[in-house]
């Protein structure tokens, strides 16, 4: 997580650049650097750099080091809040884990929206024997969009959860080692 933070602000203030490198005129991202996230960015005459500005946002960052986005971008918030208070130091094991905390609680949520959200078509489903036959194709395609959606949520939850008890593990460890040696 500290590799991709620091990547992300070394790009943003444009003292490091992404891979890539320019072919008839237009900024392409090299293979490496390239992700699911740049395939939907179509650079133009009028804006041949747009591949290039995106490999510098949190997004393309997130997904070059498989960190959750949003993890990534209050671990981000954290940092420059750090940086911003230099008195007030926090060891990295604490940023970390304020950061995952808040992934967690904000996968958690998006997690409850979709359950809710999918509650209905369920319902629906579980008397799909008295469906009209002509509403039937559309429930069926809503039940796979809701299911597609739960689903999506469902591994966030579980990425940031596991983002979030790998830091609890890091901050446990480094509070033991401070109590260890006071």
């Amino acid at each position: 997580m500290a590799l991709a933070v620091e990547t992300f602000l070394a790009r943003e203030l444009r003292q490091t650049s992404p891979d890539g490198d320019w072919q008839e005129g237009i900024w392409l991202p090299a293979p490496e650097e390239r992700r699911a996230c740049c395939e939907e960015i179509a650079p133009t005459a009028a804006n041949k750099q747009a591949l290039e500005a995106h490999c510098r946002t949190i997004l393309h960052v997130a997904a070059l080091f498989d960190v959750p986005a949003t993890v990534l971008k209050r671990a981000v918030r954290v940092e420059r809040e750090r940086v911003a208070h230099r008195g007030s130091d926090k060891p990295q094991a604490e940023v970390f884990f304020e950061a995952s905390s808040a992934a967690r609680e904000e996968a958690y949520a998006q997690l409850r929206k979709e359950a809710t959200r999918f509650v209905p078509v369920q319902e629906r489903l579980q008397a799909i024997g008295k469906e009209d036959p002509e509403a039937l194709a559309a429930l069926l395609e809503a039940a796979g969009i809701g299911l597609e959606r739960y689903v999506l949520a469902l591994e966030y939850a579980t990425q940031t959860e596991t983002a979030y008890r790998f830091a609890q593990a890091a901050r446990d460890k480094f509070r033991s080692f401070q109590e260890g040696t006071a």
